[in-house]
């Protein structure tokens, strides 16, 4: 009875994976899947790679295959043989055909030994340090569950109890099985390296996102990446059978899809009358030589009512690349796309500012909005072009589409009758007034200027919308802000093209608004109402003992507790981590947002010579219980590290640092020490003591 029962449930596993074997698309899933089309259609011809061997697909950016070059250093040699055998069965609805059936095991062999030639043999290395809790959080912030489904044990803050994984989510494949450690760090660190056609996005990552993330995606619990598993190096290859696969590779056209060193595709096919004649490519059964997809039926109908009719060369609305592209998982563009019901949650950020604050901007009239140099500079990750950083989910960078994304949008968003700004030299001072909060619209309310907090809540930088914006989209939307961001907090200033402010030019809305431009980009100086801090009123100095403070602080966090001694040295120490983040010399901190401000900002130092302290890799272990004073009052930081309890104090004394441990049990705790900092170390038992001292 139980063979009976084991051969009944492989025949309803197998019967279950031939359903569900289709390639899985998501612009076409979510927008066409329902009714086969035309449009639909499109977006398979290009996602599939059909236009890589026949042309014609109005997609900007062609969809290519990962780049093969170093394959050995990367990817598990049998873990790769089963891929190009049965796709499906290495990542669940992969985009890749079968293009090996016919094959015989020799051939695949000889394939194999040409694909483990390419490439200049990469040193990929690995961190001395990886922590896959901090990893899942950054994959489940940073933007990777717009397309990827979160873990199981994940669950957003404000997530519906019930909250269920999207039907969208593009699968991962088994990490363990197919890579190693430094390879998947590799590719984390630069996608478009690897995938330069931007469907796997390159997200920028920092300092040690990369191994915290590998780390996530392997379940790499160790905290030594050094301990991961290896990739079994590839065979010895003899020059036949790499001739052979070579000779292989070019007979299949790989080509027209990877990047191959020295082989180029082939020219182009003609597309023969694919509704006569729906074999080929499009055939239920495969035929060698040929690619073979396992397409449902409703697929199968879309391509052809798009083979059918007359294809179109360009994109003039963007549905086309943007659903292909996957950009409605994050935006939507005149309604449509944007984060699903099921992956809305994980979009966080400031809830202060309301959606606005956590949800990627709306990509309607994207191209008529931002000018084309800064638009470029989005896609290729330039310095200083994320302007919302409250906003956790990263853009991702397209640094090889760059040009081309950013000119193709300003084309098709081109709006020529839009009403021009027009400046009037005489009314600068005037903008002045009217950003401010002084008989003004009181835009430093919520804005920032520069390095100048804003007064309430932490809104976007007002100072350089000259250098991102175009003037007459920014004289449209002052008009109507809920018109371009529907639930936006940005009040309508000028309701139905009616001043609010009367006493500044004479309440002539067209000419505030472009006095507001013009200060933006000309003007010196800061909007009227931001409190005097010149002289030094909310500055913190310490004089006789130290002062304790507690604040969000950059490279320290959410529960920073700031620590500045008599002498011009300062320390922040991560509540969180029970560590010490950050080192400085100088002056110490300013309060004044801390104090008053409605949305606590992160601070920075007031003096210099500012030195980061790196983590040990152990703080995860760590439970923070406090701290204590001296006499003196100077801090001892208490934290618990499994069974035992540690003290960690500082102090100051002829200019230098002092930093001392006791524990109650075991070896020292880990440290780590300022870089560029001399360190004296003294242990004497379970106390271990370091000074540190500047030149």
């Amino acid at each position: 009875m139980k063979r009976v029962w084991s051969n009944l449930l492989g025949l309803a596993i197998a019967f279950a994976g031939s359903v569900d074997a289709a390639p899985h698309v998501v612009g076409y899933e979510r927008f066409h899947a329902g009714k086969p089309s035309a449009e639909g259609g499109a977006v398979l011809f290009s996602e599939l790679g059909c236009a890589n061997c026949h042309g014609g697909s109005g997609v900007v950016v062609p969809r290519k295959g990962p780049n093969l070059m170093d394959l050995s250093k990367r990817v598990d040699r049998d873990w790769l043989a089963a891929f190009m055998r049965d796709p499906e069965a290495g990542r669940k609805g992969s985009n890749m055909p079968r293009m090996v059936h016919g094959l015989a095991d020799p051939d695949m062999d000889a394939i194999l030994s040409y694909l483990g030639t390419l490439g200049k043999n990469a040193n990929l290395k690995v961190p001395k340090h990886a922590n896959a809790e901090r990893g899942s959080a950054i994959y489940h912030e940073k933007g990777c569950v717009a397309c990827h489904a979160p873990t199981p044990d994940f669950h957003p803050p404000h997530a519906p109890a019930d909250l269920k994984v999207s039907p969208l989510a593009i699968a991962h494949p088994d990490f363990s099985k197919k890579t190693s450690f430094a390879a998947l760090m590799a590719f984390l660190d630069s996608p478009s390296t690897w995938r330069p056609d931007g469907r796997m996005p390159h997200v920028a990552l920092e300092g040690q996102d990369s191994a915290d993330l590998a780390a996530h995606l392997l379940d790499f619990q160790d905290s030594d990446p050094g301990n991961a598993k290896k990739l079994k190096p590839w065979p010895k290859a003899t020059p036949d059978a790499v001739a052979k696969g070579k000779e292989l590779v070019a007979k299949l056209n790989c080509a027209a899809c990877h990047s191959l060193g020295e082989l180029k595709p082939s020219p182009l096919l003609a597309i023969p009358a694919a509704v006569e004649s729906p074999h080929a490519c499009l055939s239920n059964e495969p035929i060698p030589g040929l690619p073979h997809y396992d397409l449902t039926e409703a697929q199968r109908d879309s391509l052809l009512a798009f083979l059918a009719g007359e294809r179109a060369k360009d994109d003039p609305d963007g549905k086309l690349t943007l659903a292909a592209m996957n950009c409605y998982a994050c935006h939507d563009r005149d309604g449509i796309g944007g984060p699903t019901q099921e992956t809305n949650p994980f979009f966080v950020g400031d809830e202060a500012l309301g959606d606005s604050g956590r949800l990627a901007p709306p990509l309607t009239g994207i191209g008529h909005k931002l000018q084309q140099p800064w638009l470029e500079g989005v896609f290729t990750g330039a310095e200083g072009s994320r302007v919302r950083s409250y906003v956790k989910t990263r853009m991702p960078n397209y640094p090889a589409h760059a040009k081309a994304l950013a000119a193709w949008l300003a084309k098709i968003d081109a709006e020529a009758e839009a009403k021009p700004l027009v400046e009037h030299p005489e009314d600068l001072e005037s903008g002045r007034k009217l950003l401010g909060i002084v008989g003004g619209t009181n835009c430093i309310t919520c804005h920032t200027w520069g390095e100048q907090r804003s007064l309430g809540i932490q809104a976007l930088d007002l100072s350089s919308l000259d250098q991102r914006l175009r003037p007459e989209w920014f004289r449209s939307y002052l008009l109507n802000p809920a018109g371009y961001r529907p639930g936006t907090l940005m009040p309508p200033l000028w309701p139905g093209g009616q001043a609010t402010v009367r006493d500044v030019l004479g309440g002539d809305t067209e000419r505030q608004i472009a006095a507001i431009w013009s200060f933006i980009g000309k003007g010196e100086g800061l909007p009227e109402g931001f409190p005097d801090r010149t002289s030094g009123l909310y500055e913190l100095v310490p004089s006789d003992r130290p002062i304790l403070q507690r604040t969000f602080f950059e490279g320290t966090g959410t529960k920073a507790i700031l620590v500045g001694f008599p002498g011009g040295i300062n320390l922040a120490y991560d509540g969180s981590g029970a560590r010490p983040a950050v080192v400085w010399r100088g002056a110490f901190f300013d309060a004044y947002q801390t104090w008053y401000s409605r949305h606590a900002p992160y601070e920075k130092p007031l003096g210099d010579a500012v030195v980061a302290l790196p983590e040990t890799g152990a703080e995860t272990g760590r439970r923070f219980r406090g701290y204590r004073l001296d006499a003196m009052g100077n801090p001892t930081f208490l934290f618990d590290e499994g069974k035992r309890a540690v003290e960690e104090a500082y102090s100051v004394a002829d200019g230098k640092l002092g930093r001392r441990f006791s524990w109650t049990e075991g070896t020292a705790p880990a440290v780590t020490h300022p870089e560029g900092v001399a360190v004296q170390t003294k242990a004497e038992g379970m106390t271990l003591t370091f000074i540190y001292s500047w030149k």
